[in-house]
């Protein structure tokens, strides 16, 4: 049995990609307009240390992330784990920039 702090990767590939085969799928979106370019980032070294709030913010770029991330979809080699960091924040920009789903009564 996985540890309660573990993560399935199978499980979180299940997720996404079915996410995001439902939003291209059955909402019609192919692709989204980013809203915003720059956000709010905390370093890493103080990202989940909650006894002390973070004394200072970085900037992170959707823009720059994405072009990171859509280099990367076409070179095997740099499709590498650090990569999620850029694309966490594009996965948010996405969520947000859908529109909220209701299921059919």
């Amino acid at each position: 049995m996985a540890s309660p702090n573990s993560i399935s990767i199978d499980a979180l590939r299940k997720m996404v990609n079915g996410t995001l085969d439902f939003i291209e799928n059955d909402l019609g979106f192919r692709e989204v307009e980013l809203k915003h370019d720059h956000y709010w980032s905390i370093a890493d070294d103080v990202l989940y240390g909650m006894n002390t709030p973070p004394k200072e913010l970085d900037v992170g770029s959707l823009k720059d992330d994405w072009h990171f991330v859509s280099s990367a979809a076409k070179e095997a080699d740099q499709q590498i784990p650090i990569m999620l960091i850029h694309v966490a924040p594009l996965l948010r920009a996405l969520a947000q920039a859908v529109p909220s789903y209701t299921a059919p009564k």
